[in-house]
């Protein structure tokens, strides 16, 4: 009987259609694999020119970002600048303007004089009272505000230094980006790992058509042996 051939100890029409099932998984994977590093192939087409393009579009924003940075800077020093001129400024004038209070004061208490009786006059000397006044108010909110922008010299020369700080790490970072050039080597590394893969895809898709021609084969093996015994049995 054709199950009765036997190879390395197994029947050989069982041991074909194991082959043969074998061979056909294996085609079947090497379809997959081969599907899919041909799909990686044309993904990677213009992989790196689009990484190169992507890696100075990056490099640009970086530096950009960090020349606005250090330009804000820039301002705020300056503004902190002016301010502490204004400051000073307003400091002075409230000085200014407290000494015209006093001396307006002294001239009002000057004009209070009695003659024959009679302050001639007492009207100026109220008038002069009440730019005295006027000018004692101009004085004190001059000195507010002298001291309120005194307050913010600090906080904005921090601002500044912290800009600064923020602004080195930020060009260090565009030069670090772009001095980065592997991005050509990386992806051509990844192209002929898939070549190679695919190379291996072929290879294997070999071994699976051999598994598939053995199989067949011993499953022909298994059958003729059979015909021979039938055509060559005497009749009684």
């Amino acid at each position: 009987m054709m199950d009765n051939m036997e190879v390395l100890g197994l029947p050989a029409r069982r041991l074909g259609n194991g082959l043969i099932g074998f061979g056909v998984a294996g085609l079947v994977v090497t379809i997959i694999l081969a599907v899919v590093w041909l799909g990686t192939l044309v993904a990677m087409q213009d992989l790196d020119e689009q990484l190169e393009a992507d890696r100075e579009a990056l490099a640009s924003a970086l530096a950009n970002t960090s020349d606005l940075m250090d330009s804000t800077a820039s301002a705020i020093e300056a503004t902190t600048d002016a301010l502490g001129n204004v400051g000073v400024a307003l400091d002075d004038a409230a000085s200014l303007l407290d000494r015209l209070s006093t001396t307006t004061t002294d001239l009002a208490d000057a004009l209070n004089v009695t003659i024959l009786g009679q302050q001639p006059f007492a009207g100026a000397a109220e008038n002069l009272e009440a730019i005295a006044t006027d000018l004692e108010t101009f004085a004190g909110h001059s000195g507010t505000l002298a001291g309120d922008i005194e307050t913010l010299g600090p906080p904005l020369t921090q601002l500044a230094d912290d800009l600064r700080t923020v602004e080195e790490s930020v060009g260090a970072l565009a030069v670090r980006v772009d001095e980065f050039g592997g991005v050509e080597r990386l992806v051509g590394l990844v192209r002929i790992y898939a070549v190679l893969s695919a190379v291996l895809a072929a290879w294997l898709a070999v071994l699976a058509a051999g598994c598939i021609w053995a199989g067949r084969q011993l499953r022909e093996a298994a059958v003729t042996p059979t015909v021979a015994s039938t055509e060559t049995t005497p009749t009684s």
